[in-house]
């Protein structure tokens, strides 16, 4: 690893990922871009092997491992417009053993039936930038049990039935039943639930009226599959801009529709649970899974900085892999004769390596030495590890930038 000189600030060039259930505009139109007319449902700013960023360098553009070593988190711009698969992560032990198991079997890292990719654990946070939708978490059983008897599907009361007799354990019981029907038994079931949703007519609850209209739109997105009945178990939540959702591990959860700012500790570890064509192991899936029911895990900003002219806000998590801030600068930089910045009326601590996002306006970041670097929306940074390890990032303009740094408890470079 090239480590680079204190407070040195460097261009990062991030990769876009074209999945089939990304937004056609949203993250182009964040990076000034005409649509290609390919879905654009990620871009991913770090050094994750699948998609690496590059930096720019006085030589040219370098991969950014190269100059700031592996990051232990990846940002995202994440933009569904159709939902993504109903997932749970490993917590760290699980992951290791799981990924040691797989290597004795000598199972391909590629295969596409293989559960561990790596040995770490995939924790993560998302923060709305737009009206967003997600499920998370097993909702409270009485009140799915209402739901679903609200929707008038007669196969679908009789399997979710187990959250009557066992409250806390009942979900896993339902999941298995739902994902071991067989294929033509599951389609008829999930087509008279897709059915049965459409009919409603108000007035009716508005949980019943909400879960109609989530039906409604996993099937046209994933037209069959009995995830969308499996849905029905997560709570529903509807973020606003800059509230957060955070997933530990053993978390059933999905993304359904939105634009948000994702960071996750570095790794490909999902076992999916519908909403997918992709590989589900069942007994993997329940045997990692929580099934006891729990408020979804929502996150609003706390308020680390607040001065005339900058703002600056995290999101606090159980986890060292990553932490997450947002900055907004309400005044325009202003540069003396002797060359000197009024920054915002204040700095923002940083633990390098960190990765810095524009989303709104323009920035000039600078630290305290001679490297400074102005962004625009759609841009984004990393200021590359030195020493000391944590420093003072100063930001002048008018405008919104998110900040992914390591945790606490994690060694940066």
């Amino acid at each position: 690893m090239t480590v680079g000189k204190p407070d040195r600030i460097l261009r990062l060039f991030g990769r876009v990922r074209n999945y089939d259930w990304g937004s056609p505009t949203a993250i182009y139109d964040l990076l000034g871009e005409a649509p290609t007319g390919q879905p654009a449902a990620e871009l991913w700013l770090g050094t994750h092997p699948g998609a690496p960023s590059e930096v720019e360098t006085v030589g040219g553009l370098r991969p950014a491992v190269d100059v700031v070593g592996p990051l232990p988190f990846l940002l995202k711009v994440l933009a569904a417009e159709k939902a993504l698969s109903l997932q749970v992560h490993p917590d760290a032990a699980r992951a290791r053993t799981g990924f040691d198991d797989e290597e004795r079997c000598g199972v391909p890292r590629d295969a596409t039936w293989r559960r561990y990719r790596d040995r770490n654990h995939k924790p993560e946070l998302i923060v709305a930038l737009t009206p967003f939708r997600a499920l998370a978490g097993v909702r409270d059983p009485l009140r799915t049990l209402a739901v679903v008897c609200g929707l008038g599907h007669p196969p679908l009361t009789a399997a979710f039935t187990p959250l009557d007799a066992n409250p806390s354990t009942g979900a896993a019981t339902v999941l298995r039943t739902l994902l071991t029907m067989p294929a033509e038994q599951a389609h008829a079931f999930t087509s008279g639930l897709v059915e049965a949703a459409a009919a409603l007519r108000p007035p009716v609850d508005p949980d019943v009226a909400a879960a109609a209209d989530l039906v409604g739109r996993l099937a046209a997105a994933h037209p069959g599959d009995v995830g969308i009945a499996a849905a029905l178990l997560l709570n529903d939540v509807a973020l606003q801009p800059g509230e957060a959702l955070f997933q530990p591990a053993r978390l059933l959860h999905a993304y359904v529709h939105g634009v948000g700012i994702e960071i996750m500790a570095t790794s490909d570890n999902v076992l999916r649970g519908g909403l997918t064509p992709k590989h589900i192991d069942v007994d993997e899936l329940l045997d990692v899974l929580d099934p006891r029911p729990t408020p979804a895990p929502v996150l609003a900003p706390r308020t680390m900085l607040a001065t005339a002219g900058l703002t600056v806000r995290t999101w606090d998590v159980p986890v060292d892999d990553f932490l997450l801030a947002e900055a907004i600068c309400h005044r325009p930089a202003d540069a003396s004769p002797a060359g000197g910045r009024t920054a915002c009326d204040g700095h923002m601590p940083v633990t390098r390596p960190a990765v810095l996002l524009v989303t709104e306006g323009a920035i000039e970041v600078y630290g305290t030495g001679t490297d400074v670097i102005r962004l625009q929306r759609g841009q984004a940074a990393v200021v590359a590890p030195g020493s000391p390890a944590s420093t003072q990032l100063g930001l002048a303009g008018v405008g919104r930038v998110f900040l992914a740094s390591p945790g606490q408890g994690t060694s940066p470079g």
